[in-house]
């Protein structure tokens, strides 16, 4: 069965599944978090300590290392493999708030209800990556590709409301429901608080987010009293679309979306005014119920690790909820009150195969047994003892488990791993591999096939080090350069500081963790100038271009040249701009701007070359010498090509022309035996078969 093996919260239209239910949760106002007491969290009950693992991915999927993660007061760092882990965060008895940041991100964040297990999240994190850069001062619209458009007014200031003047750069990201991953990119869960500060559950038809960016980083927000307009697409397969919905936007100090303005559908779009920046939602809410569902076989066996999605039956779009069952098949959340629901449990069995069943509506909390018909898998119980490198039962780890072509998190808690397994009869083989969380190291991959009743993985030590001293995304195993196991000798840029304590690693001014420029976590496949040096053990990431050319004409006195010759494939991620005094390239001012037929009206003898990796920015300064006119003679009859085609002697070769103008690349112009260089020292007609 294709899962993933995590507890999500519930999304898109539902509150979050819980992997227990507790119809008595005292409502009263508490302080978590170190927040001013806020009314609306007495929704969410006391505070609690609870257990959370989970794993941060960019959008192509792929885990992303040292991401800082906050849980109210607790905090942790995303190891090689995205994996996080909080052993005790105070956080309230139904809501706790995840939030995951990391430099060329915009921040993410989860919220779920936590559980006496251990909570897991999973989080996709958006690349900060500028549609454009603008000045300010100018009111300007952005459209985007999936329909998506911004109208900004050009007015900013900065986080503190001072006025801002300079470049913007500009990031709007769609968060489209139509998209299967949208449940991962979104902030917290779609849980609001409406204009009159009720609870709601919302049902999404589109988000975006949207961040402004100074010219030297700085976060940007329009300026007061200003407003920017927002056209956010309706779902492909939305109907019954109404003429307007309330516009919410997510509170990233509590982690809940709130009421604030309304979109009105103008076409296939909803058009609305916002004052502020935040992701945007156009939704609609409803009223919640409690509702619990616990999965079994027709046996009566429960069926642990169901992915159990829920979704309103006239709902025709990817506006569907979910969450995973506990041990016991039991998952629980908050659903819209008087809505039919259809509700599915995806890749029941093998890939591809889903249970689809309709229930509801309900009026009030509601706990239900489904049972399932058997699926298309054979089941195993997946038996292994995980110890650390002294031999004591791991208490804070991992299982990295692959199978039927899915990664999935197994929290190990107390050194042992006891977890059915259902999978396919086609694609038996698994790959396992236990991570000690708190000793930074791992043991060696288990790989096998899965065989019915048990499979049994053994003890496991983990003593292969994954530590990550100086948190750049660089594993300190991988900092011993000269591979003698002394950690103290390896100091790249010779700051005192060794590698795997420094934070920048080459000494360019970029932090190591910076230098990740394709954002999957691993700092150490950067090599943007193609030097073969890693980017952040090279602290000039850019090509110093040093050459010479030869003119492309035969004119020694109004020498013509290409300068696109000297560059092409082998400077990946550079740009070239070329100036006649090394002033000029110093201050990047008369860039010669007609670069394939330069004309060295000046004679000068080189001219400067400024490289620029368009990846990390850096620039250089090269020379490119003017070489002249280059002797070439294709026919090899002592006259250079040049000459023979101008009748000029250049002073190259050992005949001058004379004045005659002759085929370059025939030795005996006009085939008379006589070669054109012996005709033109006679005297003779190099271009005569009669005169020789």
């Amino acid at each position: 069965m294709k899962k993933l093996k995590f507890i999500l919260p519930l999304l898109a239209m539902l509150f979050s599944f819980s992997c227990e239910k507790d119809n008595n949760i005292p409502l009263n106002q508490q302080q978590v978090d170190g927040l001013t007491s806020n009314p609306f969290m007495d929704n969410f009950g006391s505070s609690i300590t609870a257990r959370f693992i989970g794993t941060v991915v960019n959008e192509d999927n792929t885990p992303i290392s040292g991401v800082t993660i906050t849980i109210g007061s607790s905090m942790a760092i995303t190891d090689a493999n995205g994996v996080f882990s909080v052993e005790e965060a105070i956080v309230y008895e139904k809501f706790a708030y995840v939030k995951a940041s990391k430099n060329g991100f915009i921040d993410g964040s989860r919220t779920l209800v936590p559980t006496d297990g251990v909570n897991q999240v999973a989080i996709m994190l958006l690349d900060i990556d500028p549609i454009a850069t603008v000045a300010s001062g100018q009111i300007l619209n952005f459209d985007l590709p999936s329909g998506v458009s911004v109208e900004l007014p050009g007015e900013y200031q900065t986080e503190f409301g001072y006025e801002y003047q300079g470049d913007v750069s500009v990031v709007i990201k769609h968060l489209n429901p139509d998209n299967d991953t949208m449940s991962l990119q979104m902030p917290g869960a779609l849980i609001a608080e409406n204009e009159s500060g009720d609870l709601r559950v919302l049902e999404t038809y589109g988000m975006i987010a949207v961040e402004l960016v100074g010219e030297n980083g700085e976060d940007l927000t329009m300026a007061d009293e200003t407003f920017a307009t927002i056209s956010i697409p309706v779902p492909t397969n939305a109907t019954s679309l109404p003429a307007t919905l309330p516009l919410w936007y997510f509170d990233e100090v509590y982690g809940y979306w709130k009421e604030e303005g309304f979109a009105t559908l103008e076409g296939n779009k909803y058009v609305g005014e916002v004052s502020h920046f935040s992701f945007w939602n156009c939704d609609a809410p409803f009223a919640a119920l409690e509702f619990c569902v616990t999965l079994q076989d027709s046996n009566g066996n429960p069926l642990p690790n169901n992915y159990v999605q829920l979704q309103r039956t006239v709902t025709g779009w990817n506006s569907y909820s979910g969450g995973y069952t506990d041990q016991n098949g039991l998952v629980c959340g908050l659903i819209p009150a008087e809505e039919a629901l259809t509700l599915t449990i995806t890749n029941y069995g093998c890939v591809g195969t889903n249970y689809i069943e309709t229930i509801g509506s309900y009026s009030e909390d509601t706990n239900m047994t489904i049972i399932i018909p058997e699926a298309t898998a054979l089941t195993t119980n997946l038996l292994g003892i995980f110890n650390d490198c002294n031999g004591d039962a791991a208490t804070n780890g991992y299982v990295q488990l692959f199978y039927n072509n899915v990664s999935s998190i197994i929290p190990i808690t107390n050194g042992q791993l006891d977890l059915i397994i259902d999978y396919c009869a086609t694609d038996t083989s698994f790959s396992a591999q236990f991570f000690d969380v708190t000793n930074g190291q791992s043991t060696d991959a288990v790989t096998g096939n899965f065989t019915t009743v048990t499979t049994d993985l053994g003890t496991q030590l983990s003593c292969t080090d994954l530590s990550d001293s100086d948190a750049d995304g660089v594993l300190d195993l991988n900092e011993d350069l000269n591979g003698n196991n002394d950690l103290e000798d390896d100091d790249t840029d010779q700051d005192g500081i060794p590698d795997y304590l420094d934070t920048d690693d080459d000494g360019d001014g970029i932090e190591t963790m910076d230098e990740d420029y394709d954002n999957d976590g691993n700092p150490m496949n950067e090599d943007s100038d193609g030097d073969q040096i890693p980017d952040y053990l090279d602290a000039q990431d850019v090509i110093v271009f040093n050459s010479e050319i030869y003119a492309t004409n035969c004119d020694a006195s109004n020498a013509q040249y290409d300068l696109t010759e000297t560059y092409g494939v082998i400077y990946p991620n550079t740009d070239f701009s070329y100036f006649e005094t090394q002033a000029d390239a110093e201050a990047s001012i008369n860039v010669i701007i007609n670069t394939s037929i330069y004309t060295n009206s000046s004679l000068l003898d080189e001219l400067f070359v400024v490289t620029t990796n368009t990846t990390t920015n850096q620039s250089a300064i090269g020379q490119l010498d003017l070489l002249g006119l280059e002797f070439v003679d294709s026919d090899q009859d002592g006259i250079a090509d040049c000459d023979e085609i101008s009748g000029l002697d250049n002073g190259f070769g050992t005949c001058s022309p004379n004045g005659n103008i002759t085929d370059p690349n025939d030795a005996d112009s006009d085939d008379d035996g006589v070669n054109d260089c012996e005709e033109a020292t006679a005297g003779t007609d190099p271009n005569d078969p009669l005169d020789f």
